[in-house]
């Protein structure tokens, strides 16, 4: 990595996984390490002195803050433009990244002019076009890419100053097995209006429908489980079991004893009901109907009433009101 005289400002593009982030990690880690007295890991190097190494880098976004990705980096950006001068060594990644691209391209460059007019050393990294067409016609300014194998589709993490790399999104995209048609158009909305000056290597027209480098198209085996709907049963519109509601007046056969209904049939075919304070199970097929619930209460009414001990309404009532610890409400066994 150098720096040539007169050069403040080196711009840094290629392609995701590249290694653009690590070599501005790696270039703020070593300019620490070489002003704290530490030895560097390499055969010589030259160093100015800088009263500060302020970066921007990696992802701030934060809920709690009511910080976007964008709004993240704008804030660190704001800071290190207060806090920077002649001096300082600025690192900045991905600028002008989590917005609209046109004015987030917009907001990178005027960043960039704003720190060269400062004087001092910087470098960033991109993936706009536009941002490296400026770099390459401004003057103390440089262009660096990080290098890849468009045969292999892989990175050699190699940095070399000078060039412009590119993203190389379709080819990697291709070569991960994305669906031909979605590459298609994809080529079409990034190259049919209008191709940038800094991309190059732009794919064949038949980009698409050549895959002998990429790996073989993947069959979809999609481990995402699947909703199944869940075929109802259809039961009886009326059968007997389900004439007996919460309240009704029945009839208990052989004995003829008079009871009330406090729970609905279960998957048994029994019935609750209550016969002079004690609550049973009795088959609906042992039950007649004497008077409906809706012919003897209110529809609102509350059963409680009738099913419950005096104590635990009472409990139940000042439950209502708030927490009360020292309260316990007693359901009696079920038969």
């Amino acid at each position: 990595f150098v720096m040539e005289s007169g050069i403040h400002g080196i711009v840094i593009t290629g392609p995701n996984t590249g290694g653009k982030t690590v070599a501005l990690k790696t270039v703020g880690l070593l300019q620490l390490m070489a002003q704290s007295g530490l030895h560097i890991p390499c055969e010589s190097a030259g160093l100015t002195m800088h009263n500060a190494v302020l970066c921007d880098i990696g992802d701030g976004q934060s809920i709690t803050e009511n910080l976007s990705t964008f709004s993240s980096h704008i804030t660190n950006i704001i800071n290190i433009l207060d806090q920077s001068d002649g001096d300082s060594l600025i690192l900045l990644d991905e600028l002008g990244s989590g917005t609209d691209p046109a004015e987030g391209m917009g907001i990178a460059i005027a960043i960039l002019e704003e720190l060269k007019q400062k004087g001092c050393l910087f470098v960033a990294t991109t993936h706009y076009p536009e941002v490296k067409e400026y770099t390459d016609q401004t003057e103390g300014m440089m262009n660096a890419r990080m290098t890849f194998d468009r045969e292999s589709l892989k990175p050699l993490y190699r940095l070399e100053i000078g060039e412009a790399g590119e993203s190389c999104a379709l080819s990697i995209a291709k070569r991960l097995g994305l669906p031909e048609h979605i590459l298609e158009r994809a080529y079409r909305e990034a190259y049919g209006r209008k191709v940038p000056k800094y991309e190059q290597t732009i794919p064949d027209a038949s980009f698409p429908d050549t895959r002998q480098d990429s790996l073989p198209a993947k069959q979809s085996h999609s481990t995402v489980p699947k909703l199944v709907k869940e075929k109802a049963v259809k039961q009886p519109a009326d059968t007997r079991s389900q004439r007996f509601h919460v309240g009704d007046s029945v009839v208990v056969y052989p004995q003829k004893k008079i009871g009330i209904v406090y729970r609905t049939v279960n998957e048994k075919g029994e019935v609750g009901v209550q016969i002079q304070k004690k609550k049973e199970l009795i088959n609906h097929k042992r039950l007649k109907l004497k008077v409906p619930a809706s012919e003897m209460y209110p529809e609102d009414y509350d059963f409680s009433i009738i099913f419950d001990s005096v104590a635990n309404r009472k409990a139940r009532h000042k439950m209502a009101k708030g927490h009360q610890p020292d309260l316990t409400i007693v359901y009696e066994k079920e038969p």
